[in-house]
């Protein structure tokens, strides 16, 4: 199985995104404290979150079409999305995840329309190739967060996150689709870190100990929304 990349979505992506130059985006992998870093980031610098991964798991499943998101539509029809994905190769899943991502945008510009173009915006994760991200903005307006757990860990050990692996009991091969899950979510991971490290992005690797005030104002500096001292 092979899916293509929408260059073209890209391209309409870059130069959109060009007007608006107040855009800030966190990636990282499972568990590396995005949504809680983008939450404090927001409070403390009054900037509104848009969480991607709400929108590709909730509202642009209304919004595929065959015609512009044959990727994502694909993906909407499977009976199982999870398993689907699951039941590919690595390459395949990775090529599904690169395809995915332009039409991901496309939507977005679609949103960003009602945005103007001088506001602020973080997005909160999402995706996971930051080597696409950085062709459509800035990677000094990009941060990549890095986990020091272990996929296993993150998902494990940490009762918030209960509730996939209990998904995964409906499967018919319920531990091994679990461990291939867990596979794959550690090479996310270091596609990520490889990804932003070609590609300029800084990397911040958030302490276990270390508070969430402090994580924040490090990925603030980051951003170039506070001056380091």
């Amino acid at each position: 199985m092979q899916f293509s990349i929408d260059y073209s979505l890209l391209t309409q992506a870059r130069e959109k995104l060009a007007e608006h130059k107040k855009i800030y985006w966190l990636l990282g992998g499972s568990g590396s404290g995005k949504s809680t870093i983008s939450q404090a980031l927001s409070a403390e610098y009054d900037i509104p979150i848009y969480d991607m991964d709400a929108h590709i798991y909730g509202t642009y499943h209304e919004r595929f079409t065959d015609e512009k998101h044959p990727v994502n539509k694909a993906w909407a029809n499977a009976e199982n999305g999870m398993a689907w994905l699951l039941d590919m190769l690595w390459d395949a899943f990775n090529n599904f995840h690169q395809a995915a991502l332009p039409e991901y945008l496309g939507l977005f510009m679609e949103d960003l329309e009602a945005i103007n173009p001088n506001d602020s915006l973080l997005i909160d994760g999402g995706v996971w190739h930051p080597h696409l991200v950085a062709q459509v903005i800035s990677p000094a307006r990009i941060v990549c967060l890095v986990n020091e757990q272990s996929s296993r860990e993150v998902w494990e050990q940490n009762p918030e996150r209960y509730a996939m692996r209990e998904m995964f009991d409906y499967f018919p091969e319920p531990d091994t689709s679990w461990q291939k899950f867990l596979e794959f979510d550690e090479k996310i991971i270091k596609t990520i870190i490889q990804e932003a490290q070609e590609n300029n992005i800084p990397l911040y690797a958030r302490g276990r100990l270390e508070s969430v005030e402090l994580s924040t104002l490090h990925v603030a500096q980051l951003l170039g929304l506070v001056k380091e001292e």
